[in-house]
């Protein structure tokens, strides 16, 4: 079984810690964020570890994501092109994997031992174990970041191998991230480690690093979902993140919030999602369901957050750096909203504020 064999990997891993400083060539960190932009065709397979440490609230509909963004979660990933992978969560409980195919997705639950065929594209869908894996983690900061200053890192020896370093550290004054470090191979860019800091911050609140690397293209037969005999196979909607809240509604989104335009409406073709702004400071603001509205502004308070008076209604806010979340009950447009993002707490206030003066529309 592969949960064994990664117990084995992990006895029989080399002498030589796979987390220390390394010697490694010099490269310009600009050279080297340049092929890391350029590195979304590398092949690769490996076995990572994704470790966060965001104290999050257990909003509904989102268990996984809590789990994911506030524990320790193992990922065995084979990647030979963008639309040509395959990654397993790995548990004590077996394994869930996700297979990415020219046909769509599918995945395997060990568990129930059962194959379902995704169909359709998900519009705007809730982040998961892939998402984070370092070289997808790294591509989307420095895409998101622009031309956001960056400098070298000393090398480090990751999964076995000497790979130079870069910092990312954000220009933007209304993002809570401090800085997001980086290594990567120097001739390939492929990332090989991601930590992310908040500002203000000593530690990585998610580090996500490979405990194991090659970038051996991977067998076409590992990258097939088979249907094994006596399995069972069914077919259903790719989940969105209408599916975990429930339905949106009909809000359209204002264009403009807090000073930040209106970058996308119905974002991913859900209507009502909104996102706001660019860079890292960029925000999402999406009309809820009224039991999920109630219901996630309680997990904000349970968790911690604060109430704060607005001129339409209430916000309930939460700051878990580098996220923050605010959960808008408002009489006066008669909606609940969510906005969340790696925005300061005073940039999605704002917002909230706005947004909870905005007449719903008669229909």
């Amino acid at each position: 079984m592969l949960v064994a064999a990664m117990a084995v990997v992990a006895v029989l891993a080399p002498r030589v810690p796979s987390w220390l400083p390394a010697s490694a060539d010099a490269i310009d960190p600009v050279v080297l964020r340049d092929r890391i932009l350029e590195s979304g065709q590398r092949p690769y397979q490996g076995y990572a570890e994704i470790s966060g440490t965001l104290a999050l609230p257990e909003l509904p509909e989102m268990a996984d994501v809590t789990a994911l963004l506030s524990s320790t979660t193992r990922v065995r990933a084979w990647y030979a092109a963008p639309a040509r992978w395959r990654f397993d969560v790995v548990t004590t409980a077996g394994e869930r994997d996700v297979y990415g195919t020219p046909d769509g997705e599918f995945t395997w639950d060990y568990g129930a031992n059962l194959l379902t065929r995704l169909v359709g594209t998900p519009p705007v869908r809730l982040p998961r174990a892939g998402d984070l894996l370092p070289p997808d983690l790294a591509r989307r900061v420095l895409s998101s970041a622009g031309d956001d200053p960056v400098a070298a890192l000393p090398a480090r020896r990751v999964a076995g191998h000497a790979v130079p370093g870069l910092r990312l550290t954000p220009a933007d004054p209304d993002t809570t991230i401090g800085h997001v470090d980086m290594w990567a191979d120097s001739d390939i860019g492929l990332p090989h480690a991601v930590e992310v800091t908040a500002r203000g911050a000593d530690r990585p609140v998610l580090v996500t690093r490979f405990l194991e690397l090659s970038t051996t293209p991977p067998a076409a037969e590992v990258l097939t979902p088979r249907l094994a005999q006596g399995s069972g196979f069914t077919v259903a909607e790719a989940p969105d993140i209408a599916n975990a809240l429930g339905v949106l509604g009909d809000a359209r989104p204002p264009a403009l919030l807090a000073g930040r335009p209106l970058r996308e409406a119905d974002a991913g073709g859900v209507r009502g999602v909104g996102v706001y702004g660019t860079g890292l400071s960029a925000f999402v603001a999406l009309p809820l369901p009224r039991g999920t509205g109630r219901d996630a502004a309680d997990a904000v308070l349970d968790a911690g957050g604060e109430s704060v008076e607005l001129p339409g209604g209430q916000a309930f806010h939460l700051s878990i750096a580098p996220l923050s979340v605010v959960v808008v009950r408002s009489p006066v447009a008669r909606r609940s909203y969510l906005l969340a993002g790696l925005a300061t707490p005073e940039l999605l206030l704002d917002a909230a504020a706005e947004l909870s003066m905005v007449p719903r529309s008669g229909r």
